[in-house]
């Protein structure tokens, strides 16, 4: 199992843009602590690609104070790519033990191996759960005009 540690600065992102940043659009089967959907103080997550089903990643909290979350997947790119998106937009520190120092990002990003990140910025990016709030948690269900 490959296992990376995060110390999150603040809040986390929606949890669907972790999945679209990962996977796009893809099929997923997904559980966690995020309620509503749109929360971002989540600390559990739970993710599965149908379409691949070697493809799955768990993120739970290993120490609440300070909060440490722990990511593990069996593929290695996959907990590097998570623990860098959870790392990039949280301001936080990556480790390979939940006390042990940080790893360079030079380190992490070597172990991405052929996960595209410029591909999965622009997925993020695009995603419509951008604009997802505690009252409107759905925004990609909103009636567009034409």
């Amino acid at each position: 199992m490959n296992r990376f540690y995060v110390r999150p600065v603040g809040l986390r992102p929606d949890f669907r843009l972790v999945l679209a940043f990962i996977w796009g659009n893809a099929d997923c089967d997904s559980d966690g602590n995020s309620h509503p959907a749109s929360c971002r103080e989540w600390t559990e997550l739970y993710a599965q690609n149908r379409g691949q089903p070697d493809q799955v990643f768990d993120i739970n909290p290993v120490s609440e104070e300070p909060l440490i979350l722990e990511v593990r997947s069996r593929v290695a790119c996959l907990a590097a790519a998570v623990a860098y998106l959870l790392a990039t937009t949280t301001r936080s520190e990556v480790s390979e033990a939940p006390d042990g120092p940080p790893v360079s990002s030079d380190s992490l990003g070597s172990q991405l191996g052929g996960f595209d990140i410029a591909a999965a910025w622009k997925r993020y990016l695009s995603s419509p759960f951008h604009d997802a709030t505690l009252d409107d948690p759905y925004p990609n269900r909103r009636i567009k005009s034409s």
